[in-house]
């Protein structure tokens, strides 16, 4: 069971896009000026790209430019946003203002306040948006799912679009079909649909004539009707790929709590590091009967009146280990990467290193069935660890190598 425990841990460490050729920077102000033949990973507060990254781009900052070109995927985060730079993947992007200025080949998501893409500017794939105030003023090659407090279109979309906003202009072209839901709808003076239009407005309904192809129809649909007071709606839940922007929101969180952990924890991180791997073993049981335990006992304890306030409290230790179930594993990886492989990264450092951890772990749990085993046992393993810790049933001056197989019989699992 150890060794299997040790795997998984390599496993995830391995192959998650953290190698040690990745690119690796954190500090007040970063900037890239010389080109990176593999991941870069940084966050800071200022963040400038100034040299084409031939990997993915994952980055954090206050402020973010991307001037360089991407070869691969771009994961942003931060409070204003600019990408200056061609991106050759998909491009993701969490942020207070976010400016698009260059061309997409494949899918644009992004969540933010104020989002603008600029004329000339080519989205290759889908552009799925949830913002308070989103201008299109581009070309979208795919699908454009949209929810928001005010929408501007004044692109071209081959696609089709389906959109729900309080106020809607469209002063462009829709070749495809649309679905749009607006408390005000307006129709410019260049706006045209090539594909069949449904729509609902709360106010007025705005007049088709002349703007519809030939054999096209726009029909007034009741059921498109938004209930405005549902909180899910004002967090854009429009649909399945509006809903994967939203998700973001599920994705920073989590690193979030990474980082917190980090924070918060990083002594005893330290401390106990390169120990994960040699006691793997005995975390995934320990682990792996908390998992199971805890809900089962505490739904025990809150059938009797007497037992109901330990089944709360159960039950709640229960929803806090979930919530870390992704980031605490990551966080005690990039540790142990550290610690076996002697590097020499900073705090920063090992924040960055985790949070690529989190990602690639997101990823991997969404592979059928064997996702499901390496999140599992990935979660099982960081919680009977630091249960192991609590216990004092780690000594963290022991070497950071494997037991012997006659020390793995006479463990001690309680």
């Amino acid at each position: 069971m150890k060794k299997t425990g040790t795997l998984l841990i390599s496993f995830l460490l391995l192959n998650v896009g953290i190698a040690g050729a990745s690119d690796v920077k954190t500090g007040k102000t970063v900037t890239l000026s010389k080109d990176a033949p593999n991941n870069v990973y940084i966050a800071a507060g200022d963040v400038n790209i100034n040299a084409k990254v031939n990997g993915d781009l994952v980055s954090a900052g206050g402020n973010i430019r991307i001037n360089g070109t991407t070869q691969q995927d771009v994961l942003l985060a931060g409070g204003e946003i600019r990408l200056n730079g061609q991106s050759e993947g998909d491009v993701r992007i969490l942020g207070g203002e976010v400016r698009v200025t260059q061309n997409v080949k494949g899918d644009l998501t992004v969540t933010g306040g104020e989002i603008t893409i600029d004329e000339g500017v080519s989205i290759g794939g889908d552009l799925i948006v949830a913002g308070g105030e989103v201008r299109l003023n581009g070309n979208v090659l795919g699908k454009v799912h949209i929810a928001g407090g005010k929408l501007y279109l004044n692109g071209n979309v081959e696609g089709g679009i389906e959109a729900k906003a309080g106020f809607i202009k469209i002063d462009g072209r829709v070749n495809g079909e649309s679905e749009i839901a607006a408390k005000k709808l307006i129709l410019g003076s260049s706006a045209f649909f090539g594909g069949n239009v449904k729509y609902w407005t709360e106010h007025h309904s705005p007049s088709f004539s002349g703007k519809l192809a030939d054999g096209v129809k726009a029909t007034y649909s009741s059921s498109l009707k938004p209930d405005w007071a549902d909180w899910e709606y004002k967090l854009g839940n429009v649909s399945h790929k509006v809903k994967r922007g939203i998700g973001f929101f599920q994705v920073f969180s989590g690193l979030f709590m990474t980082i917190l952990l980090i924070a918060f924890g990083d002594k005893m991180f330290t401390r106990y590091a390169g120990q994960a791997s040699r006691n793997a073993g005995p975390a995934f049981g320990l682990g792996s009967m908390l998992i199971f335990g805890i809900p089962i006992l505490s739904s025990i304890a809150l059938a009797t009146v007497i037992g109901i306030p330990v089944g709360v409290i159960g039950m709640g230790a229960f929803g806090l280990m979930m919530s870390t179930s992704v980031a605490l594993p990551a966080v005690i990886a990039a540790y142990e990467w550290r610690k076996l492989r002697d590097q020499t990264w900073t705090r920063g450092g090992v924040t960055l290193v985790a949070m690529a951890l989190f990602l690639g772990l997101r990823l991997v749990s969404h592979i059928p069935f064997v996702g499901w085993i390496v999140g599992f046992a990935a979660a099982a393993i960081a919680f009977g660890y630091i249960y192991m810790i609590i216990r004092k049933k780690i000594d963290p001056s022991a070497p950071a190598s494997h037991n012997s197989d006659e020390e793995k019989d006479s463990e001690d699992f309680v």
